[in-house]
């Protein structure tokens, strides 16, 4: 972790002020868990430059009068792990690497960065920014978009039909509109006021018809995603197909507006995600199954090798190996460096943006499927508290 560190002030130009990402993990989902971690990575490199393991297990027989070896080193509300592992991480930040974290990037969802300015961890004349992941934004669009259709579940529209139904706001409608927020924002992260416009292109895209095209925002340049402005390039006709009904579009307004906001789009800029957090935490949970309980020891051993193998590849483990006085032989070193390229052929394969189109297709193939066989059904026979 410490190599990390360096390798994200070389980045940096040589400062020492770092932009990095924070995420809370836990062994068992609902916030009950006894064990958790806290990840912090690098913005500009991915690599992970600090860690936190937490477990309140306690095997002591007197539990108001702990032992001396008590392996316990939390207590209260297991939600609360992420909020105090990120400020223990961030107050000896200077301590332990000589850098400060003065941009913290997380996904919303706890009092981490609440808590990391009302201690200050740092002097006056240094603030820590809030930056948002653009993943976690553009899941908003989705999520919102859903909240809407509950909220309208049964009303009609001013046309006389409902939200959502064939043609209108179905769930494979609302998976492209999410994507397409995610690339408004990903596309365009010089200036918010072009965040800005690439939003309303996609809200007034949508509204448009061949009586009134509405295309005034949509890019007019040779490779647009806009038909309609590349049919006016290429001097042809086109015909709006994919327009949703102008009430549809209409009530997805206040969406659009919220969504849009240059206060949070002003967070984005940065272009970065927690993706790294979540693959190191992927890759903790396969050394240490979530099926299987463990105590504080076993699950610390289990995050610092997944936190090197993350950082450094398998070759990490010939490292730990020489520092433990074992001299690796030809075919254990021959084996570990197969392993990293296997693992780095796979990784650019998946990265590939044919792979990518493909996994969307297929994505938005089984939403359709499933739109389809709702329609058609007839009455729902699963829903969250609808029995």
């Amino acid at each position: 972790m410490a190599e990390a560190v360096r390798e994200a002030v070389d980045e940096n130009d040589g400062k020492r002020d770092l932009a990095v990402a924070v995420d809370g993990s836990w062994q068992k989902r609902g916030f009950s868990s006894k064990n958790g971690l806290v990840t912090v990575t690098s913005v500009d490199t991915g690599k992970v430059i600090d860690v936190e393991v937490f477990s309140k297990h306690c095997i002591c027989p007197n539990k108001t009068k702990h032992l001396q070896n008590c392996k316990r080193n939390f207590e209260g509300y297991s939600g609360k792990m992420e909020v105090a592992g990120a400020l223990s991480i961030f107050q000896r930040s200077q301590s332990l690497y000589n850098v400060r974290y003065t941009k913290y990037l997380g996904d919303g969802d706890s009092k981490a960065f609440t808590s990391i300015v009302e201690n200050k961890v740092y002097d006056d004349h240094c603030s820590v920014e809030k930056l948002e992941c653009i993943g976690h934004v553009m899941k908003r669009m989705g999520t919102r978009l859903r909240r809407l259709k509950t909220k309208m579940r049964g009303q009609k529209l001013s046309d006389g039909k409902p939200l959502c139904g064939r043609n209108r706001l179905t769930e494979a409608e609302i998976d492209r509109l999410q994507a397409y927020y995610g690339l408004a924002i990903r596309r365009n992260l010089s200036s918010v006021k072009d965040m800005q416009q690439a939003i309303w292109a996609i809200f007034l895209h949508k509204l448009s018809t061949d009586e009134k095209p509405q295309h005034g925002f949509c890019p007019s340049d040779s490779d647009t995603w806009c038909k309609f402005k590349k049919a006016e390039l290429l001097g042809e006709t086109y015909h709006h197909k994919n327009s949703l009904p102008v009430d549809v579009v209409e009530a997805m307004r206040p969406v659009f507006r919220d969504l849009a906001n240059p206060e949070l789009l002003k967070k984005c800029l940065h272009g970065g995600t927690q993706n790294p957090n979540e693959s190191v935490n992927n890759v903790i949970w396969s050394r240490v199954p979530k099926k299987t309980f463990v105590q504080l020891e076993v699950l610390s051993l289990g995050t610092y090798n997944a936190v090197s193998s993350f950082n450094m590849g398998n070759v990490s483990k010939l490292e730990i190996l020489r520092k433990m006085c074992i001299e690796p032989g030809d075919y254990t070193v021959q084996a570990i460096e197969c392993l990293d390229k296997q693992r780095l052929l796979r990784a650019k394969y998946y990265c590939l943006q044919k792979t990518k189109e493909v996994r969307k297709e297929k994505r938005l193939k089984r939403k359709k499927e499933d739109d389809e066989l709702l329609k058609n059904a007839d009455d729902l026979e699963y829903g969250g508290g609808m029995f």
